[in-house]
């Protein structure tokens, strides 16, 4: 897989551990988190089961987010933000652009999503549509949704 999902501004275990869970069942090739040793936490095992032994969990600090995401822009990866913004496109339908098969998705905080400063990082941002009146899902739900439509449209439509 191409897919980086980048959990670096996520600091919640049961968010982290989830999203390791979501990485490893969907085959994306690596998950970025803020702080390493969260795998070591039990909360953390037990949600993620063993998830953490078969994804390549890289740590990156938020204040080392943006020159990451500037490196892998140079080695090839679209990053893309998921977060709802002016200028969105949506997740999937009929007006959605195809994720790229080397994407980096980046995650935002919890509650404050991607920060102004971030989003100057990223191709594009994508989110995901949705009927109801809150507006906002869980960083989990939300990743794990968009986990799997790049899984979708890159594995399931017969690309590599």
């Amino acid at each position: 897989s191409g897919l980086i999902v980048c959990a670096s501004l996520v600091d919640k275990v049961p968010n982290l551990a989830g999203l390791t869970r979501t990485c490893e069942i969907f085959g994306a090739s690596s998950l970025t988190i803020p702080n390493r040793q969260v795998v070591d936490l039990d909360l953390f095992r037990q949600i993620s089961v063993t998830a953490s032994e078969w994804v390549d969990i890289m740590e990156v600090k938020p204040c080392d987010l943006a020159t990451w995401l500037a490196a892998k822009r140079r080695e090839g990866y679209q990053v893309v933000g998921l977060e709802q913004t002016s200028y969105s496109t949506p997740l999937a339908g009929s007006s959605a652009l195809p994720l790229p098969a080397r994407t980096v998705l980046l995650l935002g905080e919890e509650r404050e999503g991607i920060p102004v400063e971030l989003l100057r990082e990223v191709d594009r941002c994508v989110e995901i549509p949705q009927l109801g009146v809150v507006r906002s899902l869980n960083v989990h739900v939300s990743g794990a949704i968009a986990i799997w439509e790049y899984t979708r449209q890159q594995h399931l439509n017969g690309n590599p």
